[in-house]
């Protein structure tokens, strides 16, 4: 009985522990985006991870912890060694996966691309690091269209859907394969140049079904 009980509390505890964690990054992931918003003024654009995957990756870790404390608060099973450590093995295999949305994003500026992902180091790569962009359309209506950056050696940059911030890069790609340069961010008549391009109909057909490559002034 005593076992039965530790073991409510232990999962009890992992629950509740659990469920405030995913509140409070949900929480401080919109403050992150919002605050992302304010630096667009500074030509920075940050992509991040969309927050219905953060929360469904969060519900998926959850169900272990909730499931395994409803099963010892409704059946005196004491511990089960293996469903508590194949319950707890499995809660921490999602947690990764919680973590990847959350911590995973790229930051676009006149400087370049940073991207940092979970359990990895930040990389960065300068504009003139980019050698080609390639559009691939989703073969699945619940997927999304994607675009992908690469270094004239075939290193990947950032790979992103087509959305608000992403624009942002592929205005400036635009701009870079019609003058032959990367736009300056601090010339007025550049900048609205960007802005003025950064929506679907004036960047993605000028590379959907295109090979363009050649674009990179240092190989990296």
């Amino acid at each position: 009985m005593i076992i039965t009980y530790t073991m409510i509390a232990v999962w009890g505890v992992l629950s509740l522990g659990l469920m405030y964690k995913i509140c409070r990054t949900a929480i401080v992931h919109e403050m992150s985006r919002r605050h992302d918003k304010k630096l667009r003024a500074e030509n920075i654009h940050i992509i991040r991870g969309k927050l219905r995957n953060i929360i469904l990756a969060g519900f998926v870790a959850l169900i272990f912890p909730v499931a395994m404390f409803l099963t010892h608060l409704l059946g005196d099973m004491g511990f089960h060694l293996f469903y508590d450590i194949a319950a707890f093995c499995a809660m921490c295999m999602a947690i990764c996966f919680f973590y990847g949305p959350v911590e995973d994003y790229t930051e676009i500026s006149p400087e370049g691309i940073e991207r940092g992902e979970s359990f990895l180091d930040t990389v960065f790569y300068p504009l003139t690091a980019i050698d080609a962009v390639s559009y691939s359309q989703a073969s699945d209506s619940d997927e999304s269209d994607s675009v992908t950056f690469k270094t004239k050696s075939g290193k990947t940059i950032t790979n992103f859907s087509p959305g608000d911030d992403g624009y942002y890069l592929l205005a400036m790609t635009r701009f870079k394969m019609e003058n032959d340069r990367w736009p300056d961010m601090n010339n007025p008549e550049e900048a609205a140049q960007v802005k003025a391009w950064m929506n679907w109909s004036s960047t993605i057909p000028h590379i959907k079904d295109k090979e363009i490559s050649g674009l990179a002034e240092v190989d990296m």
